[in-house]
């Protein structure tokens, strides 16, 4: 029996502020091969503003 697997790693970034408020990227069926809710993760760029 393998002891060895092929698997695919990802990373997951959740960004929360002092009031339990998120970042979620909803993902349109239209524009990605797979939609729904996701945590932002990989290259993903954070711009914090004050607003």
């Amino acid at each position: 029996m393998a002891r060895d697997s092929q698997v695919i790693l990802t990373n997951m970034c959740l960004v929360e502020n002092d009031q339990g408020q998120f970042v979620m990227q909803i993902r349109s069926p239209e524009r990605y091969a797979w939609d729904g809710a996701a945590l932002p993760g990989g290259d993903c760029v954070i711009i914090m503003t004050g607003a």
